[in-house]
C-alpha cells in the first residue's frame, strides 16, 4: 500500500502555492515537492495555455505492484474529483513499478492549464494510490 497525500492551496490558471502539508501519508516520506517556473517563489503564476510539470520526491514505507494518481479540489469544503487522462502513475508518472519499501521515487507529471479552467481558488489533495486505493 503507499498512500501520499500532498494538500496545497492552488487557484487554477493564476497562482499554485508550492508549500504543502502532509495529509497523512502513511506509506510514504515527501521528501520535495517542486513545480516548474516557481523554483525561486512558494507561490507562482499559471497561465492558461501553458504546460507544467509537478514533481514529488519521496521514500516508499511499502512495496506495491501499481500506484494510481488521484486528484480532488477542495472548494467550500466540497471535496470534488478531478478526473486525470491517465491516472496511472507508473506508465504516466515516471515512477518505475513495483515500489519497494526503503527506496526513493520520483514522481513527475506534465499538464497543461487549459484556457476554459476557471479562476478559482481552491485547496488540492493530491495522492498516489496502490490497487486497494490506499
Amino acid at each position: 500500500m503507499i498512500a501520499l497525500v500532498l494538500c496545497s492551496i492552488v487557484v487554477f490558471s493564476q497562482a499554485w502555492g508550492m508549500k504543502y502539508t502532509d495529509c497523512g501519508s502513511k506509506t510514504g516520506k515527501i521528501i520535495d515537492v517542486h513545480m516548474t517556473g516557481c523554483e525561486e517563489t512558494d507561490v507562482c503564476e499559471l497561465k492558461r495555455g501553458e504546460t507544467y510539470t509537478y514533481r514529488v520526491t519521496f521514500d516508499s514505507l511499502t512495496n506495491t505492484e501499481n500506484v494510481k494518481t488521484v486528484v480532488h479540489g477542495i472548494i467550500g469544503g466540497v471535496s470534488m474529483p478531478f478526473p486525470l487522462p491517465n491516472p496511472d502513475a507508473c506508465d504516466y508518472g515516471n515512477l518505475d513499478c513495483p515500489l519497494e519499501n526503503g527506496k526513493s521515487y520520483t514522481y513527475l507529471k506534465e499538464f497543461q492549464v487549459r484556457n476554459n479552467y476557471p479562476l478559482v481558488q481552491a485547496d488540492v489533495k493530491y495522492e498516489l494510490q496502490d490497487d486497494n486505493e490506499d
